[in-house]
């Protein structure tokens, strides 16, 4: 047989998909150990991340359906849309060990390192690597409210996805707020991959909005709060350290004018605050040094007034109008490239980008 050197092997190996790589794997014994080395994990994760010639968009287009878009650089679409299989399989109608009010409903919270992570309406979540079919669902925690908590006011959950590099641990939280009371949120939850196990959290943070997921830059997850107008020692944004396992606020610039909404999202790995103005468009900002209030600069303005909702991701930025997905995939001269990707039902958008990755973190295959 000809010998190719290790190394080679190595460079060669790192250039190809996923997919591929799952076939080689049962070539012979030193492929498998080579592609299920942690080390070769991360370089091809980060190859991928870096030199890929594609971007794929996971998005929701009503209640528990989900497709995949995968777009060249240039935003254009490679091939058609293709549906995804259920995440929690046949079960959602069937399980009646679950209990939930109103129409069932499955939503994406975010993709890290090539895993998604989704939560349903029975609150169960599941960690899905898309590339290898490999998941895992998270053990179930039964909702305990405070005994302090009215139980006759309405809450609502938020959840966040991330990666904890420096104790190599994937993590999801989940806060639960009232839709009735102003003030802070009323519980906090840990959920740790490393240890398999959930924590609560005794001290509170400022409630966060019930209409988005956590934004992961730079170790931490981000939310916006419910404040649009705030003083030099408050912020509208929270962030929660996945290392420290702390809360804490994040500095953001004072914006001129009245503000109607805002969206968090990141922008070539910084932070990103999309706000729009009742009457006057929006602006997009982003923080390119983490943490310093005066690194917050202006890179898109938008004078569309009919435009509610602009998020950037990754690259690029999405723009739910009504019931469509649009991708824009150029700032350049303060001009996008507007690509539509799909329709759907109203109010069910979500999206993400998503990088394929050979990332185990001890699924089981579907």
């Amino acid at each position: 047989m000809f010998y190719i050197p290790e190394v080679l092997m190595n460079d060669v190996l790192l250039k190809l998909p996923v997919k591929s790589l799952l076939r080689f794997r049962s070539v012979k014994k030193s492929w498998r150990d080579l592609i299920d080395n942690p080390d070769f994990i991360k370089m091809h994760m980060e190859r991928s991340m870096k030199m890929g010639s594609s971007v794929e968009v996971i998005h929701r287009c009503n209640l528990n359906k989900f497709y995949s878009m995968h777009l060249d650089l240039s935003g254009n679409p490679i091939r058609d849309p293709e549906e995804l299989p259920h995440p929690f399989g046949y079960r959602y109608d069937l399980d009646k060990s679950v209990v939930y009010t109103g129409d069932y409903e499955i939503h994406l919270v975010g993709s890290c390192n090539g895993v998604v992570c989704f939560v349903d309406s029975a609150h169960r979540i599941i960690l899905w690597n898309l590339a290898t079919r490999k998941y895992f669902e998270l053990q179930h925690l039964d909702i305990e409210l405070p005994r302090f908590m009215d139980l006759d006011l309405t809450y609502y959950f938020n959840y966040g996805f991330g990666y904890d590099g420096a104790t190599d641990d994937y993590k999801v939280i989940r806060l639960i707020n009232s839709y009735n009371n102003k003030s802070d949120c009323f519980l906090v939850e840990l959920y740790s991959l490393k240890s398999k196990s959930w924590k609560r959290f005794e001290d509170l943070v400022s409630r966060t909005r019930s209409d988005h997921y956590g934004i992961l830059v730079g170790g931490a997850l981000h939310w916006l709060t419910y404040e649009t107008k705030w003083d030099d020692d408050e912020s509208p944004i929270v962030a929660f350290d996945l290392t420290k396992e702390e809360f804490n606020l994040v500095p953001c610039l004072h914006l001129p004018g009245k503000i109607a909404s805002m969206n968090l999202g990141t922008f070539h790995g910084c932070l990103s605050l999309f706000c729009h103005y009742h009457e006057a468009g929006g602006e997009l900002w982003v923080m390119k040094d983490y943490g310093i209030k005066e690194s917050w600069t202006k890179v898109y303005t938008n004078n569309r007034t009919s435009v509610r909702y602009m998020r950037a991701i990754d690259h690029s930025i999405l723009e739910v109008n009504k019931t469509r997905l649009l991708w824009y995939n150029s700032l350049q001269e303060n001009c996008l490239k507007k690509i539509k990707i799909c329709c759907a039902t109203k109010g069910c958008l979500e999206a993400c980008v998503h990088y394929e990755s050979l990332v185990g973190i001890d699924l089981k295959g579907l």
